[in-house]
């Protein structure tokens, strides 16, 4: 089933498109203070070949695939980003296995990105993967890949939280997504989105709402935690080394 179904609202490009080429970034620095510009090509492709099929396949078949190898199925700018924001493919798979408990399970993963987790989730296991994320050139990349590598149970949507219809999920996956409005400008994926703790607050007072109203046997899955504790109603059932940090399941277990 497509994200449109669970989303109030999807802002992407066409599908249609036979090569996806994006503009990095989509728009100027607005800083008040110039900082010292890093690379920035004008435009980009997702790259394609033989291997990079290979490595699909590989991961498909549950083989162990380093993330060297994974990310190169990215344009060059976003494998720059990856050891910092994107989720790494063991520990996707293990989040994957935690969240989804049967062929079907719904799993939105809050903040996307460039839709690592949910790539790597759909082609490994039953679930159905949604990313939101808030920057529309990162999901229109993002789904660009998975309609190359027809992982038809990985979609993304253009969003924020409040375009999250909380109910329609059974599961949901945190990588500490509001921890980048405490980055200082140089520090963040770039700067088309509007960035402060103030924010970060307000998210964080959205997503607990949403999990507190979530229907009873909800799991949440966090990485690198989630600026505070879930809502009383749910208890840790694990805690696990993964990765650079600690991997927690929790479940909604009272109303």
């Amino acid at each position: 089933m497509r994200a449109e179904a669970y989303l109030r609202d999807r802002s992407r490009g066409s599908d249609d498109a036979p090569l996806l080429q994006l503009v990095w970034p989509p728009r100027a620095w607005t800083g008040d203070i110039a900082p010292i510009e890093p690379p920035r090509p004008t435009r980009f492709e997702i790259p394609t070949g033989v291997l990079l099929e290979h490595t699909i396949a590989e991961v498909r078949a549950q083989q162990i695939v380093d993330d060297t190898r994974f990310d190169a199925i990215y344009p060059a700018r976003i494998r720059e980003l990856s050891s910092r924001y994107w989720t790494p493919v063991s520990v996707a798979r293990r989040a994957a296995e935690l969240l989804v408990r049967f062929g079907g399970t719904r799993v939105l993963d809050v903040g996307s990105g460039a839709g690592k987790f949910c790539l790597v989730g759909a082609l490994t296991s039953p679930g159905a993967f949604v990313g939101v994320e808030q920057r529309a050139h990162l999901v229109e990349m993002a789904q660009g890949i998975a309609d190359r590598y027809a992982v038809a149970n990985a979609s993304y949507v253009h969003g924020d939280l409040t375009t999250v219809d909380w109910d329609a999920f059974d599961a949901f996956y945190f990588f500490n997504p509001f921890a980048e409005n405490h980055f200082s400008r140089l520090e963040r994926i770039d700067s088309t989105v509007t960035l402060t703790p103030a924010r970060c607050e307000e998210d964080l007072a959205i997503t607990f709402d949403g999990l507190a109203r979530a229907r009873l046997g909800t799991r949440v899955v966090t990485y690198h935690g989630l600026r505070g504790d879930l809502p009383e109603s749910y208890e840790r059932y694990s805690c696990e080394s993964c990765g650079t940090d600690m991997l927690e399941l929790w479940v909604k277990v009272r109303a």
